[in-house]
């Protein structure tokens, strides 16, 4: 497998999860964490790129009156920080990640279920990229959307059982009608 490959299958979990399944010890895998946020603060998030059509893509569902929300592994505050730096931030009504009390996907899933208001979760789409994205959809009880603009493969997308798989931006407004 390219090595690009493999440290594309391995984005998803936070980024102390993926060190530890790197095999380092808790003491270098803390040192490594620290190291890693100090690089994406001062020059990774500029190296970031949004997809193809994502910003039409958020701008066709709130013009339909979608109320927007991150359910991120990465920290609240970096969240944040990359959609402001990308332009993106005000397309969302609540912009949410992990924290202290939010762990699991699932959990960070339900806590910006909550940060918009309950809504009846069959009215409630989770769009992700990786199998995770999709397994917290089904624990939390929304629908699915797997995409394949971002991280996850097709072969590990089409195994999640998610509700529907889109290759394109433009394939969810569709979706919605």
């Amino acid at each position: 497998m390219p090595e690009e490959e493999v440290l594309r299958s391995d984005l998803g979990p936070p980024v102390g999860v993926i060190f530890s399944r790197l095999g380092l010890d808790e003491a270098t895998s803390e040192a490594a964490v620290a190291a890693y946020r100090r690089f994406y603060a001062d020059t990774g998030m500029d190296r970031a790129r949004v997809y193809p059509g994502v910003a039409e893509l958020l701008d066709g569902l709130r013009a339909r009156g979608v109320a927007l929300a991150t359910a991120t592994m990465k920290l609240t505050p970096t969240a944040q920080a990359i959609l402001e730096r990308h332009g993106l931030a005000d397309r969302f009504a609540v912009v949410n990640g992990t924290d202290g009390t939010h762990r699991t996907k699932a959990e960070t899933l339900t806590h910006a279920l909550e940060r918009l208001g309950d809504p009846d979760r069959a009215g409630v789409l989770m769009v992700g990229d990786r199998h995770s994205d999709i397994a917290a959809a089904h624990e939390v009880g929304v629908g699915s959307v797997a995409v394949t603009w971002g991280y996850g493969s097709v072969a590990e997308l089409a195994a999640t059982g998610a509700d529907h798989l889109l290759d394109d931006p433009a394939e969810l407004l569709d979706l919605l009608g």
